[in-house]
Parts: C-alpha cells; structure tokens; sequence
C-alpha cells in the first residue's frame, strides 16, 4: 500500500539513520515511515546504526529492513561502552522474522558509517539521529583508516551536509535521547561541522500515532511491534517527525507542519539539560509547533501503514 503525501524527489536524498531501536517504539513506525519514503524514490539509506547495546537491537532493525525488502543494508551498532535500557519487542520481532544478523555480533556503527561516507558523494548525505549520540560521538572521534584519510569530524565535514536529530526539548529543558549518554550528547553536538536541526521533545509528544495499525495484517511486523509494546495503542511521534523533516523539510518543505527557529547553539549541561544560545551565525536550529499535531498524526500514520 503506497501513500501520496507529496511528489517523489527527482533523485533520492543520501541517508544514514542512527537509532535506539530498543526501548520505545516510535522506532520501529519510524523505520516503516522510513521505508515508505524509500519506496517512493525520496531517500536512499546508505547505512543503518543501532546506538544501544541491547543484542537484539540490530537483528530487529535487519529484520525489519528485510521485511520491507531491503535486507543488505549495512547495520552497525556500539561495541564499546553503551546503553542497554531493554526492549518489549527487539527479541520477539529478531526471532521470528528472517534476519540474518545474530544477536550481540556485527560489526561497530563507526566502521559501517565511515565506509558509508567516504563513498559518498561530497555534501550530499544527512544524518539522521533518533536515539543516543554515541554513535555519532563515535564516529566524530573516529581517526583516519583504510577507508578514509580522514578522521571522523573531517569526512563529516566533507561529507555531510545536515544532520536531523530527534534530541533536546526547547528552549529548554531534559530530555531523554540526549541526557542518557550525556557525555556524547556533549562532545557530539560541541564538535559537529556543520548545520544540525533539532526535532525536540516538545515537536513529537502530542502527535499520537499507532493505533491505526490495527487495519496492518496481523503478521505485519511494525504492527506486532505495537502490539507487544502498548497493546496498539498511540503512542508520541518523536523520531517520526525527525525523520519526515529530513527527507522532505530540509529544502523547504514542510514549511505548512513546522516553522525553525533563528540561528542559535544548543548548550548540553552536565546533568544532560539543555538550554538555547541564540546566534546569527549559529549553524544550530529547531523546529517550532505550527500545524496541529492531529493533522500531522495522519500524515505520519500514513507513511507507517507502508506494506511492500
């Protein structure tokens, strides 16, 4: 079932989209959104990352991929000191569902995004990030290797032209994506290149979706991942809407559901709050409420009724 919420882009925008795929599970409806841009020629997923240490985090997200019929899209995830917050659903989905990665191997996200970006086309790639900065902190610190002479922030710098990032609450506040992992939530959005939107906390916690899922075949797997999560009912919309801006807002679409804010900084505090620095010649910006959250809902729940 396809969705017609706006005309395919002439050509699919280059994408790497980092997830917590565990805890929640606007995970899993983003990952079904994300498919159905996919499917309409939007985006191309260069790579995938799990920023969770849960094992079953990256053979889900495998096997939701290959469910929606792309199952070599190379998933990395953290190998090194990370979050485990467990999960309703990874386990179930990884375990009953043909995946082909098994839980607690593979190799670490920074590897499979380096491999990404150095093959990419300079300028052209957005991040997408809608759980823990510990990837992308990762990849920041990352030195040169054989895939690339240069290090992390340098081949960011050359490659990546924006990152979405479902993260913060604004002005300010505490919020979970970004207080977890504090300390990558740090050093991530301190040493970033260049231009970062920001999808706070405020954007996604009244657009409810997943109760329509219930129309979605009983073996649809975003589907049993809400059954098994909250019993199909709604839930907020936060990596939802970061995702839909990334592929369909960030050259000037959009413009009727959210507005940005000026210029500014997002300042991470040490106990994982944020607040706001506006600046003209910030490279920081966040997206401000407009369009009612139930009119966005049906858009969103649109996108995450996808079947291929």
């Amino acid at each position: 079932m396809m969705t017609d919420d706006s005309c395919p882009a002439a050509s699919p925008l280059p994408m790497i989209f980092d997830t917590d795929l565990e805890s929640d599970v606007d995970d899993a409806g983003t990952v079904a959104l994300l498919h159905a841009l996919v499917a309409r020629g939007e985006v191309r997923v260069l790579a995938m990352g799990v920023s969770v240490k849960h094992r079953w985090s990256a053979p889900c997200l495998d096997a939701l991929n290959t469910f929606f019929g792309h199952p070599n899209i190379p998933i990395g995830r953290v190998t090194g000191p990370g979050i485990d917050s467990g999960s309703k659903y990874a386990e179930t989905i990884a375990r009953d569902y043909p995946t082909d990665l098994k839980p607690g191997v593979g190799p670490d996200a920074v590897g499979v995004y380096r491999k990404a970006l150095a093959t990419a086309k300079d300028g052209s790639v957005v991040l997408v990030s809608v759980g823990f900065l510990t990837n992308v902190a990762n990849l920041l610190r990352s030195p040169a290797d054989a895939v690339s002479p240069l290090n992390g922030r340098q081949l960011v710098d050359r490659k990546v032209k924006s990152w979405v990032c479902m993260g913060g609450r604004f002005p300010k506040g505490r919020e979970w994506n970004v207080h977890r992992d504090t300390r990558s939530s740090r050093y991530a959005l301190q040493h970033w290149p260049t231009r970062i939107v920001f999808s706070g906390y405020e954007i996604g916690v009244e657009i409810k979706t997943g109760a329509g899922l219930k129309q979605l075949p009983v073996r649809h797997p975003v589907r049993r991942c809400y059954q098994l999560y909250n019993g199909l009912k709604n839930r907020s919309s936060w990596d939802q809407t970061a995702t839909l801006y990334a592929v369909q807002g960030l050259d000037g679409g959009l413009k009727g559901l959210w507005d940005l804010s000026g210029p500014g900084r997002i300042v991470v505090n040490p106990d994982g709050s944020n607040t706001w620095q506006k600046n003209p010649r910030g490279r920081h910006v966040y997206l401000v409420r407009k369009q009612n959250p139930a009119t966005i809902a049906v858009r969103l729940e649109r996108l995450m009724l996808f079947e291929p």
